[in-house]
């Protein structure tokens, strides 16, 4: 495990490209639990917010893309 994710981002990216399909399905359900557990114990949590802020942009931005190329 990183001690500090943000000095190893580039450590981190590479296991994420290191992933099988069904692995990776699982650390974003894994980190969807998590950050609205966090949410549900402290509803001003702003790391949480965030996290559910920038996962709703990305899933638009996708969900978009995707509709683009139909």
């Amino acid at each position: 495990m990183l001690r500090n994710p943000e000095q190893h981002s580039g450590d981190l990216w590479e296991m994420l490209g290191d992933l099988a399909d069904d692995q990776a399905l699982q650390v974003l359900t894994e980190l969807f639990a998590r950050y609205e557990h966090h949410l549900q114990q402290n509803p001003q949590d702003p790391g949480s917010a965030s996290f559910f802020r920038h996962l709703a942009a990305v899933l638009h931005q996708v969900r978009s893309c995707n509709v683009n190329r139909r």
